[in-house]
């Protein structure tokens, strides 16, 4: 029985009531599972888009550990949308990025154009999405330390790691197993229930470590996969300071070739230094915590419009006004400090680690970077101190393994295509890579949009790279849209005590 016969007997299963899906399907497809794999789905209709498709809704029930028999469940939710071609081609499995964010998402996430000629499919992320959730109280207040920085902090924010750790533990959930190879190993689990051959993935961000992932650990499923601004399975977020620096410099670059913003700052990296050495602790009866703003300046250096937002302040600040750099710093309290995920974020970024003994935070000390890396401090300096339990990706998949799965690897920006390119490149013996330029981590969807789904669709359908329908990316236009403090003024306006969307 092929994967397409094997989806039209779950299909007259599901119009029935799916509830012995296991006991039906092939005993040959029985075998190939890794566990005691349970499958349960209902045929529905998914809106995606404002359009309404053929689809199916379902548990995937999975143990925690795999290593034992008796292992509590993990329930992950599971969504198909049925193709529209009645003999459609290999499945689509997404990966979304992270870590800390729901991979069930097919309303955002599907359009008409995806499901022509393919399944797409969407598998719970283990420890966000269904339950067990890695939920508890210390985790919710370790993103929102004072001076996070620090090294007094990054102590205090591991030592709170570590007991909510025990305390889970304590109470029956493994921090330990909710890491990318059991991720890796519930999507398996999942197209062997499904009954499909081969599948293609893609993954965006930390979507790309659990695409790269899973193609070293099942390359033999794998028709074609895709990594957009990819992370990779090792050391997330550890960028160091020059790297950020990198980023800087382009930026200085493209600023001052732009005649207005140069006559607003000659040198907008410069700016930057000196506003941030006469931060205050306050303004206006609004306090500035300098560890945050230096967060939501490295976390807005993803999208042109807030990079523009972000040099707007900092001029205002060199200059006396720091009302925009103010609300930098209240905008973190109201974003990151209402992250709901924060466990899972800390067990699927530490399941990456390639050196549990370095020193994370020496590493990381760069007095003479512009910002230097403060995810990367935030993050891997609190590990330090954590005692995180972890099953490493490196353990079982070094970055020595080659994958031999033909695929597209896609990056904004030069600067961080070329480090992945440097360090990871000879891991892939079919590897094509597309890098534009000056684009952030965000704007390959903001920007361009349609053109990067037909790149998409064109590879995983044929294997073919084609930029045709990507055109012109528009030079940057440094002029903010709004300012910080304009935001802030908006939002009170309006009672909505945070940022739109829009």
């Amino acid at each position: 029985m092929n994967y397409r016969d094997a989806y039209l007997l779950m299909l007259v299963l599901c119009s029935i009531g799916l509830t012995r899906a296991l006991e039906a399907r092939d005993p040959a497809l029985a075998e190939k599972t890794l566990d005691t794999t349970a499958l349960t789905m209902s045929r529905t209709q998914i809106t995606c888009k404002g359009k309404e498709f053929t689809g199916l809704r379902g548990t995937l029930i999975v143990p925690e550990d795999r290593s034992r028999p008796d292992s509590r469940q993990v329930e992950l939710p599971i969504i198909v949308v049925k193709a529209l071609r009645p003999s459609p081609d290999y499945p689509v499995f997404q990966c979304t990025g992270g870590p800390g964010g729901s991979n069930i998402g097919p309303e955002q996430r599907v359009g008409e154009a995806d499901v022509q000629n393919h399944d797409i499919v969407q598998v719970g992320y283990r420890g966000v999405d269904g339950t067990p959730k890695l939920k508890h109280p210390m985790f919710d207040e370790i993103l929102k330390t004072p001076d996070m920085l620090s090294r007094s902090s990054l102590k205090q924010m591991g030592v709170k790691a570590a007991k909510a750790v025990r305390e889970l533990k304590a109470a029956g959930i493994n921090v330990e197993h909710y890491n990318i190879l059991n991720v890796v190993d519930d999507i398996e689990a999942a197209r062997a229930a499904l009954g499909y051959e081969k599948i293609n993935l893609t993954g965006g961000s930390y979507g790309g470590a659990v695409v790269l992932t899973y193609c070293l650990r099942y390359p033999k499923r794998v028709h074609r996969a895709v990594m957009i601004e990819a992370a990779f399975p090792y050391d997330i977020a550890f960028g160091k300071p020059r790297q950020v620096d990198e980023r800087f410099k382009r930026l200085n670059e493209l600023w001052k070739l732009d005649s207005k913003s140069a006559a607003r700052a000659p040198d907008i990296v410069q700016t930057i230094k000196n506003a941030l050495k006469k931060l205050p602790r306050q303004w206006q009866g609004m306090p500035i915590d300098p560890s945050k703003v230096k967060i939501v300046t490295y976390l807005g250096l993803y999208e042109r419009a807030y990079v523009n937002m972000l040099f707007d302040a900092y001029i205002a600040a060199e200059q006396g006004d720091f009302s925009s750099v103010a609300v930098m710093s209240l905008m973190y309290d109201q974003l990151m400090g209402s992250f709901e995920n924060v466990g899972d974020l800390l067990a699927k970024t530490y399941s990456s680690v390639t050196d549990e003994q370095r020193d994370f935070i020496a590493e990381l000390d760069d007095p003479d970077s512009v910002i230097g890396s403060p995810l990367a401090l935030m993050a891997w300096g609190a590990f330090q101190h954590s005692q995180w339990p972890v099953k490493p990706v490196s353990a079982e998949h070094p970055p020595t393994q080659k994958s031999s799965v033909e695929t597209l690897i896609v990056y904004g920006n030069r600067e961080a295509g070329e480090t992945f390119r440097d360090r990871y490149g000879r891991m892939f013996t079919k590897a094509n890579w597309v890098m534009f330029d000056d684009l952030g981590h965000m704007d390959v969807w903001n920007i361009i949009g349609d053109g990067m789904k037909h790149l998409i669709h064109r590879f995983v359908d044929d294997g073919v790279v084609d930029t045709s329908k990507i055109g012109t990316i528009p030079k940057w236009d440094f002029t903010p849209q709004m300012t910080f403090y304009q935001m802030f003024q908006q939002m009170t306006s309006q009672g909505t005590g945070q940022p739109s969307n829009n």
